[in-house]
Formats: structure tokens, C-alpha cells, sequence
């Protein structure tokens, strides 16, 4: 009769940092130790997606981070926001964006609060490349557009980190051609709304514009003239639902009041609107 056995459980998965790459896991020494110890009580990030995405990480001293993030800091952002910006790009740990930084606060100018919303909006902008990509945005935003505002409004500063010849000129070029607007005309509707040169030409501009003209009815120079934001809203979500609930009842509205009213602004909008009408049938 065979003897019953119980067979010992499982081991315990792996840690993480069992599973990295010999060149990540480093061995366990005391700096390896103590790096690990800054990204995850200190900035609040996992840190062996981090060692995997920039293995530089592993070679890096603990030094060089706290310089990373005390650099941040100094341009008033909080540890929450350099947390958000070293996630999105871990390079920035090892290569402090001093450079990009300066460039940012002195040539946009974006002085340290419009700095930080833009930086945590978009922490591309220090990763980008200052003569590739920061310095070209800024001057086709100053001399192509015109845009001469000083400091740049949070929406332009954003474009900052778009690249010109893929980007932005492309779309300025397609409102022209769409609308039949002379650029000086299309450099006025980007300068009260510069976050359009961010939207897609294919996924936002073109069924928008489409829908204006053919759905609507309406002539897209004639309104984005009046309303360039416009393109900001949704067209599924939004500026459809709102249009057909106005043709159903009859009732006209401009863009902007179709828009940027709220729910209970918008149905009581139209309620008003057809009590009047209806007023006036009698």
C-alpha cells in the first residue's frame, strides 16, 4: 500500500524585483536600496515600471534624483505634480530639465504658476527638445500667428510641445483651406482659441466642420468667426443632442448659447423660448 504524502505548498510569487533583469536588480546594495526607497515613500511611484522604462535609473545616483526633483520644486511645483511628471517621463530623473525650464520661464514667458498648470498639464513640455521642437513652436505661435500676448495663455503654451511641421502648421493650413478664410482671419479665431491647433484634423476638425455646414446648416466661416470655441465641445455628446432637441421644437440659438450653457440653462432656454413662441401664436 502506498504511503499518502502531502505535498509542500507553493512558494510565494516572485517580488518584483526578483523578476527584473539581472542589470536592473542590481544586487540589493545600500544605494539601489535607498533609490527605491526615494521613488516609492518619496514620490509615491512604483519603482520597477520606472527601472524598466529608463534602466539609466538603475546606474544613476540617489543624488542626481533628489537634484531631479528639487529642481522641480523650485519652480512651484508641488511633489504631487513632479510625481505626475517623472512618471509620464522617468528620463527626467537622470537629466534634469534645467535647460528646458529656463527656456519655458524666460522666453514664453510663463511665470511659476502658469508654469506649473502647464507643466502638469502637458509634462512633455520639458521633455521636448528645445531647438527641435520648443524654440520652432514658440516662434511660428509669436511670428506665424501672431500671437504676441505675453505671458502665453495656458492653451498656447501647451502648443509648445507639439512639433510645427507636424502639427500645428498642418492644421492651420486645413482651417484656411475648409473655411475659405484668409489667414489673417484664421490667426484671430486660434488667437481666442489656440487649443484648436492641438485637435485632430480627422477625429475632431473635419466631421465638426462637417456637421456644421451639412447638419446644421449653418456657414462654418460666419460662426467660428463668432464662436471659435466651438471645437472644444462634443460632437456625439454635445453639439448634436443640443441641435436636434432645438430643431424638434423650433427654437434658434446661437452657437455660443447652444453650447456653453449648462443642462438646466439649456432646457430652460428652450422652455422660454417656446412659451414665447407660443404666446406670440395667440
Amino acid at each position: 500500500m502506498l504511503a499518502h504524502t502531502r505535498l509542500p505548498p507553493p512558494p510565494p510569487p516572485p517580488h518584483p524585483a526578483q523578476i527584473l533583469p539581472a542589470r536592473l536588480a542590481g544586487g540589493g546594495g545600500v544605494e539601489f536600496r535607498r533609490k527605491l526607497h526615494f521613488l516609492s515613500a518619496e514620490l509615491h511611484l512604483d519603482p520597477f515600471p520606472l527601472l524598466a522604462l529608463h534602466p539609466e535609473l538603475r546606474s544613476a545616483p540617489l543624488a542626481l534624483l533628489h537634484a531631479s526633483l528639487r529642481l522641480l520644486l523650485s519652480h512651484g511645483l508641488s511633489a504631487g505634480d513632479a510625481s505626475r511628471v517623472f512618471s509620464a517621463f522617468p528620463s527626467l530623473l537622470t537629466s534634469p530639465p534645467e535647460e528646458s525650464l529656463r527656456f519655458l520661464s524666460a522666453a514664453a514667458p510663463l511665470p511659476p504658476p502658469l508654469l506649473r498648470v502647464a507643466v502638469v498639464r502637458s509634462p512633455r513640455l520639458l521633455a521636448a527638445s528645445i531647438p527641435d521642437t520648443l524654440r520652432p513652436a514658440l516662434y511660428f505661435l509669436r511670428h506665424r500667428v501672431s500671437l504676441r500676448r505675453r505671458p502665453l495663455p495656458l492653451a498656447a503654451a501647451l502648443l509648445l510641445a507639439f512639433s510645427v511641421d507636424r502639427t500645428l502648421l498642418p492644421k492651420l493650413l486645413f482651417l484656411g483651406k475648409a473655411t475659405g478664410l484668409p489667414d489673417p482671419a484664421i490667426c484671430t479665431i486660434i488667437h481666442r482659441a489656440p487649443a484648436i491647433l492641438s485637435y485632430g484634423i480627422e477625429t475632431n476638425l473635419t466631421p465638426k466642420l462637417k456637421f456644421l455646414a451639412d447638419g446644421m446648416g449653418m456657414e462654418p466661416a460666419a460662426e467660428l468667426t463668432e464662436f471659435p470655441h466651438y471645437f472644444a465641445f462634443s460632437l456625439e455628446g454635445r453639439i448634436k443632442p443640443r441641435h436636434q432637441a432645438l430643431r424638434l421644437r423650433g427654437v434658434d440659438m446661437s452657437l455660443k448659447e447652444m453650447l456653453t450653457s449648462s443642462d438646466d440653462e439649456f432646457k430652460e432656454r428652450i422652455l422660454d423660448a417656446t412659451l414665447s413662441s407660443n404666446m406670440q401664436r395667440m
